[in-house]
């Protein structure tokens, strides 16, 4: 072996190791894909291809439901759909997750709370009520700041929606370096995040238990694709940035809200953003929940129901 040849060699071998990592990241999140393909339907709204699923009668009063970080439509459609049957009921990957697709362009809650709007507006929904969860309910509260018309109503789940809520992640942030980026989304997401799920995932049920066959039954290893992680990472990146440019705004709602939370949430303080927003927005109810965890609504599903209802009499008044 010549001189030069043994010079190269640790560089030779790192390059090995990266492109056996990538060929690994690529294969697991084809298998991801695999496994949990797009079960809704797909619609193009400005060019941008969204999957959502649709339940109900086509006559019932209209809802919009948004799922939270790191997420996707099925993680709400699991524990509610059998508790929402008697509206017409609109399940949405929220542009960059699950499978629906988000612009190549900087993306902020302002920019999606009008897609958002664009959609229903393609599905000929003039008006819905709009449960959002955890940092869902900060793009909900964002529709009804821009697009009052488009908001019976809401139903606000575990509330993110005031910085502060932290540092963002480190994991969060480098996913979108040079170099170290490509690393994170191609090689080390696909390759060992589906085994720090299950930690995440008790952490957002706790004091709860999780249910049975949470992960597989609500999609959620969509999240360690590349463009699940890049979206959501963006977002959990700039979440502060983007909270405080819109909670000065939050009494500007006129839509009648009920918010549910829990004191024993360990993700998002309820002090910290249920209670005082419910304070802010001028026509809103606050029902805190003994015992509920972060995801209350697999727990307390009848609430959600309750809460629905109770808005849509409150906005026919």
């Amino acid at each position: 072996m010549s001189r030069t040849l043994l010079l190269a060699l640790p560089e030779i071998l790192v390059l090995a190791a990266l492109f056996a990592g990538l060929g690994l990241g690529e294969a697991r999140a084809r298998g991801i894909a695999g496994q949990y393909p797009p079960e809704g339907r797909f619609v193009t709204v400005d060019g941008v291809e969204l999957h959502y699923k649709m339940t109900g009668p086509q006559d019932g009063a209209s809802v919009l439901v948004l799922h939270g970080a790191s997420s996707n439509l099925q993680e709400p459609y699991t524990a509610l759909s059998g508790h929402l049957q008697d509206y017409r009921v609109i399940w949405l990957d929220r542009p960059g997750l699950g499978w629906s697709e988000r612009p190549g362009v900087w993306w902020n809650p302002q920019r999606e709370a009008f897609l958002i709007r664009r959609f229903l507006s393609e599905l000929g929904v003039g008006q819905a009520v709009v449960v959002g969860h955890s940092w869902g309910a900060a793009i909900s509260l964002r529709l009804a700041m821009d697009h009052p018309d488009a908001v019976t109503g809401l139903v606000l789940i575990a509330p993110a929606v005031r910085a502060w809520v932290g540092e963002a992640a480190f994991y969060n942030t480098a996913t979108h370096w040079p170099v170290l980026g490509t690393l994170v989304t191609r090689i080390v997401v696909p390759t060992i995040g589906r085994a720090r799920l299950d930690d995440g995932v008790e952490e957002a049920f706790a004091p709860e238990p999780v249910p049975d066959n949470y992960v597989e039954d609500t999609h959620l290893p969509l999240i360690l694709r590349a463009s699940n992680w890049k979206a959501n990472a963006h977002d959990m990146a700039h979440v502060n940035d983007f909270l405080a440019a819109q909670e000065d705004r939050y009494g500007e709602i006129e839509a009648p809200a009920v918010i549910l939370a829990g004191p024993a949430d360990t993700v998002v303080s309820t002090a910290r953003h249920a209670v005082p927003v419910s304070e802010t927005l001028p026509d809103a109810e606050l029902e805190l929940i003994e015992g509920a965890g972060h995801n209350l609504h697999h727990h307390h599903p009848e609430r959600v129901a309750q809460a629905v209802s109770q808005v849509l009499t409150r906005a026919r008044r």
